[in-house]
């Protein structure tokens, strides 16, 4: 116990300076928290736990919506307005995935019908949305902002103090939303605004000149989403070049993905983005462009400083990559991903010149493509020399188009170019691929000299053994990981595996999710028994002595990123994977050997080994036990119960004589 309270210090904390990468909403905001009861509470304390908030509005009246519950009036102020931890906030519609798009029933803003919230009480939380100075992301999904209720929304979000980013998904909005969302919002003098996503909003071109022009006035915005809006024309396109090319324009980022956008109307954009700020474009899954198209389009480019290319699921062809070889100097993140049009050849020319011309990725993405074993070493050599500079590679589905796909061999091939380079990436996506044992051997080494690898995926590789698997122990068990998240989804992971897993991660301080879906044999039984779990819940928190449960691993928080195993997890696991996600780790520590060690009133055992302790530990050991619980989670035990029965069933050590008394019962033992 003497050691516990020595090293709660210096031994359990370590982990607090774990930087983000990336920026997707889980990293940036956290998993959202949806609202019900328990979250209500957390809100109403400020829990430092609650970042991002989703509330559903229901409209199917399968459930009573939590969100009528509340009086916003009265508690809105603790609850939202005065918030300062949460930073993003959602509010959506429910819809069954069954109902197809054509015919699904979007929730009408201000809607008045059972079981969803009257207009005072949307007034009410759009009030607090106003007077809140801690969110900066704010979504509205697949509901209707009709023009007459809009107003109230519109009214929230004037001169908001904090909200940076604003998106708005699946929702039908009418020509006067849009001139108020840029008139009082993007005009607004005290906008903060600088990411505003307006993804499949049935933007017509009315809609989009009507926006193009009120951002003309507006000197914050850095990046704008127009994804999905396929019905726009060539008159909303010369609107939106006209924007682009006013020297008013701050933009820098540009989404257009799915937009049906043609060879006319991406020449229309391309004139437009060579006078433009704009060094990030995404122009996916269009492939009503022709290779014609593309080409033009990837000239125009090359006039401009881009930085950012994301072309996935396109027609583009191996004639396409010459010219995008020739304006890839600048680029600095790549996604080609789905170009099913291209064919090995072109590729291998393609990374080639990439090579010669020294170009330095940070992310290259080129999942589902054809690239085959003779694309692998002119790969590899590309690769290797962007060195450090490269941070993410993914390479998923690459074995699913007939013969053209990278198979053992290729990978085998493409690891062996690798080795000895000085690569340092932070994300590994090899899904879907054809790695073997003689792979996964050349792999795990070179992803273990990685000081900066946080996530490695690593789904659906049904060539690798359980043997080949458990070599990613070296990576585990490595004092200078940093992996958060291990991918290994639908692969042969048994008992053995995860077994070995547990023994690795017993001292590791950043592994925080492994992925374990579906890992099953051939005739569909659970590969991951009672036994591997175990191994699991023993890693978490070894029962076996107080200081077990002390050096046991309060990081690691998910066995998977679904619910599927969750009924099948032992008693316990659960919640204590649920405590691991606290940052304070001495109170993990400290609620784990209190709920393990402590909880049962009947049990003595333990209280007596503090007999064993020096008088002078005991005043710490009291005030350690007794310590407030902290507000974290429903299986909070306070310590003020095991401190009772400590003074109630051994009351000798409150004795005065207790120190003598302990000398002689050990000198009794002794003889």
């Amino acid at each position: 116990m003497e050691e516990l309270n020595r090293q709660e210090d210096d031994t359990i904390m370590n982990d607090n300076d774990i930087e983000d990468v990336g920026d997707t909403d889980d990293e940036v905001y956290g998993l959202p928290s949806v609202l019900d009861k328990k979250t209500f509470q957390k809100l109403k304390r400020n829990d430092p736990t609650i970042t991002n908030l989703c509330i559903t509005f229901d409209i199917r009246n399968y459930d009573e919506c939590f969100f009528n519950s509340i009086d916003w009036k009265v508690d809105g102020n603790c609850l939202l307005a005065n918030n300062t931890q949460l930073k993003k906030l959602s509010f959506n519609n429910a819809t069954p995935y069954s109902i197809d798009d054509n015919n699904r029933r979007d929730y009408i803003l201000g809607e008045q019908r059972d079981n969803l919230p009257t207009r005072q009480q949307l007034q009410d939380f759009f009030s607090c949305i106003c007077r809140n100075q801690s969110i900066n992301g704010l979504s509205i999904s697949s509901i209707r902002i009709v023009d007459t209720f809009g107003r109230g929304l519109i009214k929230g979000l004037q001169g908001h103090p904090s909200i940076k980013r604003l998106d708005i998904m699946n929702a039908k909005i009418g020509d006067s939303f849009v001139g108020l969302l840029g008139d009082d919002i993007l005009n607004h003098p005290k906008s903060k605004l600088k990411d505003l996503r307006l993804s499949n909003c049935h933007l017509d071109d009315r809609r989009l000149d009507i926006l193009c022009r009120t951002l003309l006035g507006n000197g914050t915005l850095k990046k704008l989403c127009l994804t999905g809006h396929d019905s726009t024309t060539s008159v909303g396109w010369q609107a939106l070049s006209t924007l682009l090319q006013s020297p008013h324009c701050k933009l820098i980022e540009l989404e257009l993905g799915n937009t049906g956008i043609n060879d006319e109307e991406v020449d229309i954009l391309g004139t437009a983005l060579t006078s433009s700020s704009v060094n990030a474009l995404d122009l996916s899954c269009n492939d009503s462009i022709s290779s014609e198209g593309w080409s033009t389009l990837l000239n125009q480019l090359s006039h401009t400083s881009m930085e950012k290319l994301i072309l996935s699921d396109n027609e583009i062809d191996d004639t396409d990559l010459v010219a995008l070889a020739n304006m890839c100097g600048n680029m600095k993140i790549l996604d080609l991903c789905g170009n099913k049009s291209i064919t090995p050849t072109g590729w291998r020319s393609f990374f080639d010149t990439l090579r010669r011309r020294e170009v330095q990725l940070k992310e290259l993405y080129i999942s589902s493509n054809n690239i085959s074993n003779e694309c692998a070493a002119a790969l590899g050599n590309l690769i290797r020399s962007m060195g450090a500079a490269l941070k993410e590679l993914c390479m998923h589905f690459m074995d699913s188009y007939g013969d053209e796909i990278l198979t053992s061999q290729g990978w085998v091939s493409l690891f062996t170019t690798l080795q000895g380079s000085n690569l340092d990436l932070t994300l590994v996506d090899f899904s879907f691929g054809n790695i073997d044992d003689e792979g996964m051997q050349l792999l795990v080494p070179l992803v273990s000299r990685m000081s900066s690898l946080k996530e490695l995926r690593l789904n659906d590789n049904h060539s690798v053994t359980p043997s080949g698997w458990r070599r990613l122990s070296e990576l585990l068990q490595s004092p200078n990981s940093t992996l958060r998240q291990l991918d290994l989804d639908n692969n042969a992971v048994n008992d053995d595996v995860i077994v070995a897993f547990s023994s690795d991660l017993v001292h590791n301080k950043t592994l925080n999710r492994l992925s374990l879906d579906e890992c099953t044999d051939d005739n569909d039984n659970d590969l991951i028994t009672d036994r591997g779990w175990d191994a699991i819940s023993t890693l978490v928190c070894n029962k076996t002595s107080i200081m077990d449960t002390y050096f046991s691993n309060h990081t690691f928080q998910s066995v998977c990123f679904d619910r599927y195993y969750e009924p099948n997890l032992p008693f316990g696991l659960k919640s204590y994977l649920d405590l691991n996600g606290n940052t304070d780790k001495s109170e993990v520590a400290r609620q784990k050997i209190l709920q393990t060690h402590f909880s049962n009133e009947g049990d003595t055992s333990k209280i007596l080994e503090l007999l064993n302790m020096e008088l002078e530990m005991m005043p710490t050991v009291i005030e350690w036990i007794g310590r407030p619980a902290a507000s974290w989670s429903d299986a909070n035990v306070s310590g003020l119960s095991a401190m009772f029965n400590l003074m109630r069933r051994v009351p000798d050590i409150f004795d005065s004589n207790a120190k003598r008394k302990a000398t002689s019962a050990k000198r009794k033992r002794c003889e």
